[in-house]
C-alpha cells in the first residue's frame, strides 16, 4: 500500500490534492481519497477508463440523521461541509499495479479536459 501510494503521489502530481501524511507518521492507506473542485469530471474520466471511484462519506457526520439529536444544523462545520462535496475515493490496495496508477492519472486527465 505504500508503494501504491508512491506511484498516486508521483502519478497525479499537478492535478488534484492527494492525500498528505506528516513526516514521521505512516498511513495504512485503507483509502486513497484525492479533494478536487471538479469531482464529477473526474469521476466521469476515470468510468471510461473503467476505473471505479467512490464517494465514502457524501454527508458530512453532523447532518446525518443518526446524528441528528446533537442539533448540528448546516454551517456549523463548514470544513466538512465543503469536503464532502469534493472528496473521492480512487482504487487502493495491495494489489493495485503501475498499469492501474497509469489508468486512474489517464482518468484524471481525460476528466480535467472536460
Amino acid at each position: 500500500r505504500q508503494r501504491v501510494a508512491g506511484w498516486y503521489e508521483e502519478a497525479l502530481a499537478g492535478m488534484v490534492k492527494t492525500p498528505q501524511v506528516p513526516e514521521g507518521y505512516e498511513s495504512v492507506w485503507a483509502q486513497y481519497t484525492l479533494v478536487t473542485d471538479r469531482r464529477a469530471d473526474l469521476m466521469a474520466g476515470l468510468k471510461e477508463e473503467g476505473v471505479p471511484t467512490a464517494v465514502y462519506y457524501p454527508k458530512p457526520l453532523h447532518l446525518q440523521k443518526a446524528f441528528a439529536s446533537l442539533g448540528h444544523n448546516p454551517g456549523d462545520f463548514p470544513v466538512s461541509e465543503g469536503l464532502a462535496g469534493k472528496v473521492f475515493s480512487i482504487p487502493m490496495s495491495p494489489y493495485v499495479t503501475e498499469e492501474v496508477v497509469e489508468k486512474v492519472a489517464a482518468g484524471i486527465k481525460r476528466g480535467l479536459a472536460r
